[in-house]
């Protein structure tokens, strides 16, 4: 693992939005934790050869994934998007420096996976692009397509744009992905391992209308070592820890993870909803941990409510 200077740089993502604060509205604000209708939720890049790495250096060959939440756990989804090289900005999405090296679309919605390989180009700059960009849309039971300037949009709707920074590999910007373990994840202090294929008759059941303690411990690997500025800046970085269910209400969505808290697991409640369904409600769970410098990881659970 390479050490990486402690400076902030824009990570993320316009699709990933918290609702609106509306003063004086009669109606309730949505959560930003409850997933209502399909939504972006992360990213992630990670090398052909070492997915915990998320830097790639010119010439190597990597995967772009795209985590994309919907309520019942497939979203169907068209996407078309590029990637290029950018320089670091303070402000907004930062602007390509040449055309697109890489580009997808998939024309047509599908519930597969929204990922697709690329190389970086072995000829890169890295000194004027530190930095790759990849941005799009995807589109929700509608198809995507490329503008007659190659601008990715949806055919008969708006869609969900999205942008996402990441570094690319050189002296002292090699960055590791935040990875969940496969026991990462405990539900009321009980190993949690049914994912969004698990259907509501195999997976762990709880009654309409009751608490539960959702559980989330991170390894110290985790945390990668920064090269401090001064001796203010830590020296380990710090991770944000995010939370979504299909159903039901978790206490909050954020909760922010220093090195100190490895090893010790991230807890949080969620009330089940009520009534179910009399052979069971299914709800899906998200969680996405980054690290602010492009590292970024998914875990998907489910469980069952039942009467």
């Amino acid at each position: 693992m390479s050490a990486r200077h402690g400076l902030s740089k824009t990570a993320w993502l316009a699709a990933l939005s918290l609702a609106p604060v509306c003063a004086g509205c009669d109606e309730p604000l949505k959560r930003a934790s409850l997933i209502e209708e399909t939504r972006v939720l992360g990213a992630r890049v990670e090398l052909a050869s070492d997915p915990e790495r998320g830097s790639p250096a010119p010439g190597e060959d990597a995967r772009f994934r795209l985590f994309v939440a919907a309520p019942d756990g497939a979203p169907n989804v068209a996407y078309a998007f590029s990637l290029c090289g950018v320089s670091p900005t303070n402000s907004g999405f930062p602007s390509c420096s040449s055309a697109p090296f890489a580009s997808a679309l998939r024309a047509d919605p599908s519930p597969e996976a929204v990922e697709f390989d690329f190389t970086v180009p072995a000829d890169l700059d890295r000194a004027s692009t530190p930095h790759g960009f990849a941005s799009g849309v995807i589109c929700p039971d509608d198809q995507a397509l490329f503008g007659p300037n190659r601008e990715a949009r949806c055919a008969n709707s708006t869609g969900a744009a999205f942008g996402f920074e990441f570094d690319f590999a050189g002296p002292g910007e090699d960055n590791q992905n935040p990875t969940f373990a496969t026991d990462a994840l405990t539900l009321d202090g009980e190993s949690w391992m049914s994912d969004l294929t698990t259907a509501c008759t195999d997976a762990p059941a709880v009654h309409a209308g009751t608490a539960h303690t959702l559980g989330v411990r991170l390894e110290p690997s985790d945390f990668d070592a920064l090269i401090p500025l001064t001796s203010e800046d830590p020296t380990r970085e710090s991770l944000l820890l995010a939370r979504f269910s299909s159903a039901g209400k978790l206490a909050h969505t954020f909760a922010s993870l220093g090195p100190s808290s490895a090893d010790r697991p991230s807890e949080l409640s969620w009330d089940a909803p009520s009534p179910a369904a009399a052979g069971g409600t299914r709800v899906q769970f998200y969680f996405v941990v980054r690290d602010g410098r492009g590292g970024e990881d998914l875990a998907t659970r489910t469980l069952c409510v039942v009467p």
